[in-house]
């Protein structure tokens, strides 16, 4: 019986993920499918449940945590990962950003400029 909230597409493509935590490490594996809220990743290495990852993305961000983590041929591992986060079109933002920090560069030198209390 299917239990999965969303259809899985066959997808194998070379990603590094990011495991967060007292731990962190990148993994370098392939993803063999995907869906909108989750991959299965083939790992080098095992990664408990609960772990948490980042992958980084060309013009993105995915937050998620690893929901199941089983043996695999070669030495490998399956990890199951589902996504909690995904911040998208990050170079939209980039305006955004500059004006903060042509404000933090500004407050910078105003400090500089301060003469210090006697």
């Amino acid at each position: 019986m299917e239990r999965r909230k969303e259809n899985r597409i066959s997808f194998e493509t070379n990603l590094t993920l990011r495991i967060l935590g007292d731990g962190a490490l990148d993994l370098h594996g392939q993803t063999l499918d995907v869906s909108a809220g989750g991959m299965r990743f083939l790992s080098p290495a095992p990664v408990a449940p609960s772990t948490a990852f980042r992958i980084d993305r060309p013009d993105g961000i995915i937050l998620g945590e690893v929901c199941h983590c089983s043996p695999a041929p070669d030495n490998q591992f399956y990890l199951g990962l589902v996504f909690h986060q995904a911040l998208a079109n990050l170079r939209d933002l980039e305006p955004f950003f500059r004006i903060f920090e042509s404000d933090e560069e500004q407050a910078t030198s105003n400090r500089q400029r301060k003469p210090s209390p006697r």
